[in-house]
């Protein structure tokens, strides 16, 4: 279960404000997906470290997982997948980051299903998962992601044109 954080000012009952987030964000150009989390490590005030781990996804597991504990901020994503589609789980985790979703803690006090068995549920603030997109949590997290890669198919210097790898995923991530 995950609960929303009010979003202050967007004036929109807790919806969050796209533009905006987007527009806090120090993204690099050229898009680099560490210097990107070692920028956003640098806002927030707090580590963010990426792992990767084969075998995370499958029917009944994410493909992604955020796990902040007080010190830091973890990131695990499927190390059996395309670099294309690591950098979106990557992204879609980040969104929550940004987003301030918060989970309640069973997934980490029952290890995870598994694969983080060895996480003190102690040290653990939040536990997120994305096993589906019927939420609005998750459906706003990957609005996030798809702005995000959009603005990152596009060029700081006024250029608009777009790889056709980043277009297609920025058409099946769009909400049209």
């Amino acid at each position: 279960m995950r609960r929303r954080r009010e979003q202050p000012g967007d004036g929109r009952h807790g919806r969050p404000d796209f533009e905006d987030l987007l527009a806090s964000l120090d993204i690099p150009d050229p898009f680099d997906v560490q210097v990107f989390c070692d920028r956003l490590a640098a806002q927030r005030g707090r580590a963010l470290h990426l792992h990767s781990v084969p075998g995370i996804s499958g029917t009944d597991a994410p493909c992604g997982v955020w796990i902040a504990t007080e010190k830091a901020d973890h990131i695990f994503h499927e190390a059996a997948t395309s670099p294309l589609h690591q950098d979106h789980i990557i992204l879609h985790e980040i969104a929550h980051m940004v987003l301030g979703h918060t989970s309640i803690l069973d997934g980490v006090q029952s290890g995870g299903g598994g694969l983080f068995a060895d996480i003190d549920p102690v040290t653990v603030r939040s536990f997120l998962t994305r096993p589906s997109y019927g939420t609005d949590d998750e459906r706003d997290a990957e609005r996030l992601a798809g702005l995000i890669a959009s603005r990152v198919a596009t060029s700081r210097t006024g250029k608009t044109s777009r790889s056709s790898v980043i277009q297609r995923l920025g058409d099946a991530l769009s909400d049209s």
